[in-house]
């Protein structure tokens, strides 16, 4: 890999129960510019308290994948206290999942604030690039999932696919096909295969070198085990892109 400004911190790879059966913080990662976090890629359950003990501060652009408790269980919770901080987050998600999360996943403050007064919200056509920062524009392309849900390509200012992440889908060989056209590829998977969520075993064939698993919601013990046959990511783990 060459060297490059970018890079990304995970955060957790828990799946849906993991934080609060197992204190397991739910798959996310931080990017970083010259070693700065800039953007979070995912706010479910538990990670909030992640991005303060690693970074200490929240940056002011937050990425949701989809509307699940294990992506953005905590997003009420930060964006109430980062307003009222003065820090007022730009949430960046595909349109149809941007209203969702509007509609449902912050309902709880609506008696006291407004989704436009909360966080302000980049509502983004899929499959087409927008301005994230450094150069970097964001496309979304859906996955297959229980609830609506989108993966993403990071591109460079020059149009080259620096990372891809295909977030929660089952098996779906165009949005492999899309995200692997990333320098770095990130997958989602889980140990055994159910209706939503691709298997390791299923990602054999789709992996290359640069390509990773996140969101498989084991135990730290149980993860390093597996570490020996698949390219599983692990919590504080680094990756330049």
């Amino acid at each position: 890999m060459q060297n490059t400004e970018f890079e990304l911190v995970v955060l957790g790879t828990g799946a849906g129960a993991s934080s609060v059966y197992h204190g397991l913080a739910s798959s996310s990662f931080m990017l970083l510019h010259k070693s700065k976090p800039f953007c979070l890629v995912d706010l479910g359950l538990g990670v909030g308290h992640k991005v303060i003990q690693y970074f200490g501060e929240f940056p002011q652009q937050v990425i949701i994948t989809h509307n699940h408790s294990d992506h953005s269980g905590d997003l009420p919770v930060v964006l109430r206290v980062e307003h009222a901080k003065g820090n007022k987050i730009n949430v960046l998600a595909a349109k149809e999942v941007s209203k969702r999360l509007q509609a449902y996943r912050i309902a709880e403050h609506f008696q006291q604030i407004s989704a436009e007064q909360l966080a302000d919200w980049s509502e983004i056509e899929p499959y087409q690039p927008f301005k994230l920062a450094f150069g970097l524009s964001i496309e979304f392309y859906q996955g297959v999932h229980s609830e609506l849900s989108y993966g993403f390509v990071l591109r460079d200012a020059n149009g080259k696919a620096r990372l891809g992440y295909t977030a929660d889908s089952c098996v779906d060989q165009s949005l492999y096909k899309f995200v692997q056209q990333a320098d770095v590829c990130i997958l989602d998977a889980r140990a055994n295969r159910n209706a939503w969520h691709a298997s390791f075993g299923e990602l054999k064939n789709y992996l290359r070198p640069n390509t990773y698993i996140i969101g498989h919601g084991l135990s730290s013990t149980d993860a390093k085990e597996v570490l020996n046959f698949y390219p599983l990511l692990v919590e504080e783990q680094r990756l330049k892109f």
